[in-house]
């Protein structure tokens, strides 16, 4: 091995490791920040469902709900719980339908597709159809041209 070719594969095999451990930085920095984030959203969780809890205990007191970003507490009223809760429903009963509107246009388009197959296999069963004639009509035709070249033969003689 030449001298060059030494350097080279000894610059590979330090560089590889190198770029591997820069990759693994970058990805475990990302998923370090992610998971700050859902420990964050957890505990925004944990507080408004303390809340929820608590308003139903004590009659008085207005459930609190923290904004992730600010921190603070502000007073929830049931009122805007339950209008938060109907919207909900709302986009839920949408989904729903949207979803069943998806599921009646597959069928239609699974039924399309099959009536799709069904003409499909009607015309290759006329194409293979129509092939045998032709290929009989071929044959004939050639049974023909060969009693004409010995009747021609026969003239000739």
């Amino acid at each position: 091995m030449t001298k060059q070719k030494v350097i080279f594969v000894c610059m590979v095999v330090f560089a590889f490791p190198l770029v591997l451990t820069g990759c693994y930085n970058v990805e475990r920095a990302r998923l370090e920040a992610k998971l700050e984030q859902t420990e964050r959203e957890r505990d925004d969780f944990r507080t408004r469902l303390a809340a929820v809890e608590r308003s139903p205990e004590r009659g008085n007191e207005e459930p609190v709900a923290r904004s992730p970003e600010q921190g603070n507490e502000e007073p929830v009223a049931p009122g805007e719980l339950q209008q938060q809760i109907d919207e909900f429903i709302k986009v839920r009963d949408a989904l729903r339908q949207r979803e069943e509107e998806l599921a009646k246009l597959r069928q239609v388009a699974l039924d399309e597709e099959q009536t799709a197959r069904t003409l499909m296999d009607k015309l290759a069963a006329q194409l293979e159809a129509e092939t045998k004639k032709v290929n009989a009509v071929q044959n004939q035709l050639q049974r023909a041209q060969q009693a004409i070249a010995e009747l021609q033969d026969e003239f000739k003689q």
